[in-house]
C-alpha cells in the first residue's frame, strides 16, 4: 500500500496563458496512481517557509502572488500560488511522516535560499523547495536525497551545499545542453561537506543502460554514508518523449530508482518535473519500485556513440568520487 499525499489545491496554481507546468499534470499523475493500491493523505498548510528560504524571498513570492505577476520569464504566479506553495511544503512534510509520495505542485528543486540558485537564469517553474522542508523542519541528520529529475536540482544543492549531514545525489542531463546550465561533477560541496554533493551526468539520447551503470555507484555511496532517511526529488521528464529533455529513460530506470529505497526504514518522495508520458508511465514504475512490487521491465540501450560519451563522463566522475567514497 502506497501513501499518496494530495489535495485539490495543487491545481489552483495556474497560468492565464498556456504553460507546460500546469494543473493537467496532476490528472496525468493520478491516472497512473489510480492503477495502483494506494491510500490518500491530506497535506497540511505550513506557515514557516523561511526555515528554508530567506525572509525577503518569501515576501517576494507572497507579493507577486497577490499581484499575479511572474517571478521571472519561466515562473508564473496567480492569486493562489503562495497558498498552494505552502501546502506543497506541507505535502512534503506529510510524505516524510507517512513514508509516502507527495503529489504536489508547484515543484521546488530549483528554488534556493534566495530564489534563483547558483547563477541560474530563472526559477525553472519552482516556488518553494519542497524536498528540503521536512529536513529543515525536523532538523534531520544523515539524509540522502536522490534527485533524478532530468534537470539539475540547483536549489536543493545550494541549500545543503555546506551541510555534511545531507548527501545530495543528482542525476541529470549534461548541463551544457539543458537548463539550468550547472551541476558538474566538480561541484562536490562546500568546506567540511566535500564529497556529499554528487552530480552524475547523462548525455542527450542516453537510455536505461547508462542509468544502470550509475545504480551500483549510488548504492555503494549509500552503503558508505549510511543514511537514516532517503528522500527523492522525483522528476519524470527524462522519460523518453516527455517533452522538455533529450534523455530516453523508460520504466526500467524509474523502477530501479524506487527499489533503492527499500533498504531504508524512513523514506519519502516529492514530485518535481514530468509533463507528459513520464507522469504516467515513469511515475507508475517508480511507485512500484518504491512499494517493492516485483515486476520486470525491458531495458533499452543507447547507441555506441552516446554510450562512449557517457563513459567519458563517468570516468571523470569516478575519479572525483574515489576521493570520498568506496566505489
Amino acid at each position: 500500500m502506497i501513501t499518496i499525499v494530495y489535495n485539490d489545491i495543487y491545481k489552483y496554481h495556474a497560468s492565464k496563458k498556456y504553460h507546460v507546468e500546469n494543473p493537467n499534470r496532476i490528472d496525468k499523475a493520478l491516472s497512473a496512481i489510480n492503477q495502483l493500491e494506494v491510500r490518500f493523505e491530506k497535506p497540511i498548510r505550513v506557515n514557516d517557509p523561511q526555515i528554508v528560504h530567506s525572509e525577503d524571498y518569501v515576501k517576494l513570492v507572497e507579493k507577486h502572488s497577490q499581484l499575479e505577476e511572474n517571478l521571472d520569464a519561466d515562473t508564473y504566479t496567480n492569486k493562489y500560488t503562495y497558498e498552494t506553495a505552502l501546502y506543497a511544503l506541507g505535502g512534503a512534510l506529510k510524505a516524510f511522516e507517512t513514508n509516502g509520495f507527495a503529489l504536489v505542485r508547484p515543484p521546488g528543486h530549483h528554488a534556493g535560499i534566495n530564489g534563483k540558485a547558483f547563477g541560474a537564469p530563472t526559477l525553472g517553474f519552482c516556488i518553494f523547495n519542497n524536498i528540503a522542508y521536512p529536513i529543515k523542519k525536523y532538523k534531520l541528520k544523515r539524509v540522502a536525497i536522490i534527485d533524478f529529475d532530468v534537470h539539475y536540482g540547483n536549489g536543493t544543492q545550494e541549500i545543503f551545499y555546506d551541510d555534511p549531514d545531507i548527501l545530495h545525489i543528482d542525476i541529470h542531463q549534461d548541463p551544457r545542453t539543458i537548463y539550468p546550465g550547472t551541476g558538474f561533477a566538480n561541484m562536490v560541496g562546500g568546506k567540511d561537506a566535500e564529497g556529499t554533493k554528487i552530480n552524475l551526468l547523462i548525455p542527450p539520447l542516453g537510455s536505461d543502460d547508462l542509468y544502470d551503470e550509475l545504480i551500483p555507484i549510488i548504492q555503494a555511496i549509500l552503503d558508505d554514508f549510511k543514511p537514516t532517511v532517503i528522500a527523492y526529488s522525483a522528476g519524470f521528464d527524462s522519460y523518453v518523449g516527455d517533452g522538455l529533455s533529450s534523455v530516453n529513460a523508460t520504466e526500467y530506470t524509474f523502477y530501479n530508482f524506487g527499489i533503492i529505497s527499500n533498504k531504508f526504514p524512513r523514506k519519502y518522495a516529492v514530485l518535481e518535473g514530468g509533463y507528459d508520458k513520464g507522469l504516467v508511465r515513469g511515475l507508475k514504475a517508480f511507485l512500484e519500485g518504491f512499494a517493492n512490487v516485483e515486476i520486470e521491465y525491458k531495458k533499452y540501450k543507447s547507441t555506441d556513440a552516446i554510450r562512449s560519451r557517457f563513459m567519458n563522463y563517468l570516468s571523470e566522475e569516478k575519479q572525483i568520487l574515489r576521493n570520498y567514497w568506496s566505489i
